[in-house]
């Protein structure tokens, strides 16, 4: 019979509120139940019944198996985080909405009276086109594409600019420039476009080379169908080779190209021509400009020697007249 001699080594006590207090245990598993554990440490040892110490063989000490009860850590509350975070979001955005909507201005419906004698009053030799301009304005269809199509000078900038003091500085009103319009337009941030009933938007500096402008003037249209809004889109396309000639000739080809390739959308669309100008309308343009100050023929000769009304119609005419001291 084997000689034992049972020893202890000393051992790490958790003391923490998941585990047994001051702990003496040979041979338990992470499964045993505290009451096992009590029962088992309860017990007396009966080493004494095995012991042969005739033998002088060496004595064994038995194997004390040691372990902490760790105690897990909480995982984190993601759902609790997710709620927070969404709260503090709504807590920033909310109050800017709320801050947008309220100065948000819109402008109703169009004054066509005010805008008609304005348009008579101040854009020379174009009759016919703020016919035609008035007309399609005062249609009740919910989307409405304005083509304006002419040679430098002949008023079709200054015809939107006309519309766009009539209707004021509004939320609901939008003025493009090309090509920075390809590149940033989106219908995303377009509030007015949203809250508004009726919204108006101008593309200018257009070229008979940019009809590829549809796809976002369809996304356009087709955002303001689906809000049930109202919407008149305005685009300004200039012939810079202003001979009388080239004029005619991209009008006629024009026109029929660019209803071709914007045929899909569903709007109403009217080509608004602006005709080249004379030196009579010329005229007309000077004398609105020095405001009713009387000039003789004589100084009107010397004055239109630095214009080409050919080319550039009244374009120009405000600073070359404060160049030449008039105004």
């Amino acid at each position: 019979m084997e000689d034992h001699n049972l020893s202890y080594e000393p051992m790490d006590i958790d003391l923490s509120g998941h585990s047994v207090k001051e702990m003496d245990i040979s041979d338990v598993s992470y499964n045993d139940s505290p009451i096992k554990v009590k029962r088992e440490m309860e017990k007396p040892h009966r080493f004494e019944q095995n012991l042969d110490l005739s033998r002088g063989s060496p004595i064994k000490s038995p194997v004390i198996k040691k372990f902490h009860l760790n105690r897990e850590k909480p995982t984190r509350n993601s759902e609790g985080t997710t709620r927070r975070i969404i709260t503090i979001l709504l807590i920033g955005v909310i109050p800017l909405l709320i801050s947008a909507i309220y100065n948000i201005k819109c402008y109703d419906d169009i004054n066509l009276n005010v805008l008609s004698e304005a348009l008579s009053n101040r854009l020379f030799g174009q009759s016919e086109a703020i016919r035609i301009m008035l007309d399609t304005l005062g249609l009740e269809e919910r989307s409405k594409i304005l083509i304006f199509s002419g040679g430098t000078g002949v008023g079709k900038t200054y015809a939107s600019s006309i519309l766009l003091e009539t209707v004021g500085s509004c939320s609901n009103v939008y003025h493009y420039t090309m090509p920075s319009f390809v590149n940033s337009f989106t219908t995303d941030f377009m509030v007015g476009l949203t809250i508004c009933k009726n919204s108006l938007v101008i593309l200018d500096d257009l070229t008979v080379d940019d009809i590829h402008i549809k796809k976002q003037i369809k996304e356009l249209i087709d955002k303001s169908q689906q809000l049930d809004k109202n919407l008149t889109v305005i685009l300004i396309f200039n012939c810079h080779e202003a001979t009388t000639e080239f004029i005619k000739k991209c009008d006629e080809s024009f026109q029929s190209k660019v209803l071709e390739q914007f045929a899909e959308i569903n709007a109403i669309k009217q080509i608004v021509n602006f005709k080249s100008l004379d030196v009579t309308h010329l005229k007309k343009c000077i004398k609105h400009e020095v405001q009713g100050r009387v000039i003789s023929d004589e100084e009107f000769d010397e004055i239109l020697k630095n214009f080409d009304v050919t080319l550039d119609g009244c374009k120009g005419v405000h600073s070359k007249m404060k160049y030449l001291n008039v105004v």
